[in-house]
């Protein structure tokens, strides 16, 4: 009985030394040392497949303030660490993602509006013959929108496996201001 009492005790102990789940870590970001010293703590403990979605995350946190006009890779790297410092590796994560879904919207949009004119180009020259670099154009950007859309569609799988649905958010708030 005894044996069984302390088995259960120190088993009790190990859970509750056990270190959190990547998910629920606190990201510490107020410097860029900080953020690099938990990102390579994170790389002893995690596969790189599980990092992933981190890094993704970060890196379109960059772009989005890149969109909202943040001049200057290093006051975009503060923009996004300001973003993050203090919140789950699980927030991060839902809040990069959303980024990207958004940076994928965008760029849709853009690519249509570019195909739509390539397309526009060719029935106006189709009588006379569309020159090849108007059809190289629309070739091109077909296959542009059918990466991006594939690249949409499997974020949007991903937030949906986190809990977070398809609605469209704009771009992350600078908390600079």
């Amino acid at each position: 009985m005894f044996r069984r009492f302390i088995c259960t005790v120190l088993l009790g102990c190990l859970g509750a030394c056990a270190k959190p789940d990547l998910p629920d870590l606190v990201v510490p970001a107020s410097s860029t040392g900080e953020l690099t010293l938990f990102r390579e703590e994170l790389a002893r403990r995690f596969a790189p497949e599980q990092l992933r979605s981190f890094d993704t995350a970060i890196k379109e946190l960059q772009l989005d303030a890149m969109n909202r006009d943040v001049a200057g890779a290093a006051a975009r790297e503060q923009d996004m660490r300001a973003a993050i410092n203090g919140k789950s590796v699980q927030a991060t994560l839902v809040l990069g993602w959303k980024a990207r879904r958004d940076r994928l919207h965008r760029e849709i949009a853009q690519i249509s509006e570019l195909l739509e004119h390539d397309l526009q180009r060719q029935r106006e020259t189709s009588g006379q013959g569309t020159p090849a670099s108007v059809l190289t154009h629309i070739e091109n950007e077909r296959d542009i929108l059918a990466r991006l859309q594939r690249d949409l569609t499997e974020t949007e799988r991903q937030l949906a496996a986190w809990g977070k649905g398809p609605e469209p958010v704009q771009s992350v708030p600078n908390s600079q201001s």
